[in-house]
């Protein structure tokens, strides 16, 4: 069964902080797929074109068929790419993709350091990264007559769903949407309030 919902972000994000003069400039962006993902680390190279390292961790799809990548992009193995995308799974976001630019400052950071600067820097915008709610569900087509109208709109409320487009003629017809989890209930729950008299048809197929 699908959520009902993920969280991402709705717009890119971009932070910097200083590890014992380097310069750390983390910058997040949401991401539909593997070449929007690449597309916005593609955008970061170019933008820092002189910076030594531009690493990067992003998180893609709803579980179980998740899509994952980190990169060290020379840093010494595991102490960037890596802490990077375990910032981006405790945040709890998918769909998205975090780059960490890292500017030399001379003085070395060590392996523990390296991660918790790479880390840090991925928490931090993260942290500052408009979070938004993507609901997930089914469109449906449902056309009745006025005096169905209340116990229509007393299960969708019931079942977390809305009239996403409505038209008023000799009947009433509405699209609806409704969450993954609830749909099912929804229809069965409509046909026994009103007999049988009214059912709901998905958008893409011929019914229900």
């Amino acid at each position: 069964m699908l959520p009902d919902s993920y969280l991402t972000i709705g717009q890119p994000a971009e932070v910097e902080t200083k590890v014992q003069r380097s310069r750390f400039i983390a910058l997040a962006g949401p991401a539909s797929d593997e070449k929007s993902a690449r597309l916005f680390i593609q955008e970061v190279r170019k933008r820092f074109h002189d910076a030594r390292h531009v690493c990067h961790g992003w998180h893609l799809g709803l579980a179980p068929d998740t899509l994952e990548n980190r990169n060290d992009d020379g840093e010494p193995s595991g102490t960037a790419g890596e802490p990077i995308l375990v910032a981006i799974r405790r945040s709890g976001l998918t769909n998205i993709v975090v780059a960490v630019v890292r500017y030399f400052g001379g003085i070395k950071l060590g392996t523990g350091g390296l991660a918790r600067a790479y880390g840090g820097a991925a928490d931090m915008v993260l942290e500052a990264a408009v979070v938004q709610e993507i609901l997930l569900g089914r469109e449906f087509n449902l056309h009745f007559p006025y005096p169905r109208r209340k116990t229509v709109q007393h299960l969708l409320d019931q079942h977390r769903g809305r009239a996403i487009d409505e038209q008023y003629g000799a009947d009433i017809e509405w699209r609806i949407w409704l969450p993954h989890s609830t749909w099912e209930g929804f229809a069965k729950a409509l046909t026994e309030a009103t007999a049988g008299e009214l059912s709901i048809q998905d958008v893409n197929e011929p019914g229900i």
